[in-house]
C-alpha cells in the first residue's frame, strides 16, 4: 500500500501564513531583523571609532602640553612620546607599532602630531559595516608663551 505524498506549494504556504498571525510576525521578523542588525552593527563600530578618535586627541593634547618643558626638539619629542604613551595607556592595541608621534615647532608653537593605525582584530575593522577608517590623526598645537 501506498501512500499519497502531500507536497505543499510554496504559495499554499504563503497563503496559510498570511492567515495566520504567528506568519505574519515570522515574515515581518525576517524582514525587520537584518536591519535591526546592521544599525546595531553599525552603532556600535561608529562607537569605536569616536572613542578612539576621542583618545587620539586627548594624547595629543597631553603630548602638546607636555612637549613645551623640553630644551631642545629631540627631547620635545621625548617628552611628548612619553606624555602620549601615558594617555594612551588604556586603549587596547597601542604600542608603537600602531602609533607614531611627530613634533614640529616654530618659534611661537609646538605641534603634535598622533596617529593611530587600528590594529588587525579590532571590532572597527567589521567588513559587515563599512569604518570610517583604519588610520586615526590627530595634532594639538600649544603656544609658547611670550618672553
Amino acid at each position: 500500500m501506498t501512500y499519497p505524498t502531500i507536497i505543499a506549494s510554496p504559495l499554499a504556504i504563503g497563503r496559510r501564513l498570511a492567515r495566520n498571525a504567528r506568519g505574519a510576525a515570522m515574515v515581518e521578523m525576517a524582514l525587520v531583523l537584518p536591519i535591526f542588525l546592521v544599525l546595531l552593527m553599525g552603532i556600535l563600530v561608529y562607537g569605536q571609532y569616536f572613542m578612539l578618535a576621542h583618545s587620539v586627541q586627548q594624547a595629543a593634547n597631553d603630548g602638546a602640553r607636555a612637549a613645551i618643558t623640553g630644551l631642545d626638539a629631540a627631547d620635545r619629542l621625548a617628552v611628548a612620546t612619553r606624555a602620549v604613551d601615558r594617555s594612551l595607556a588604556g586603549v587596547r592595541g597601542v604600542s608603537p607599532a600602531t602609533r607614531s608621534v611627530a613634533v614640529s615647532e616654530t618659534t611661537e608653537a609646538v605641534t603634535v602630531a598622533v596617529t593611530f593605525t587600528v590594529p588587525e582584530g579590532a571590532f572597527i575593522r567589521s567588513s559587515f559595516v563599512p569604518s570610517p577608517g583604519d588610520v586615526i590623526r590627530a595634532d594639538a598645537t600649544f603656544e609658547l608663551p611670550a618672553e
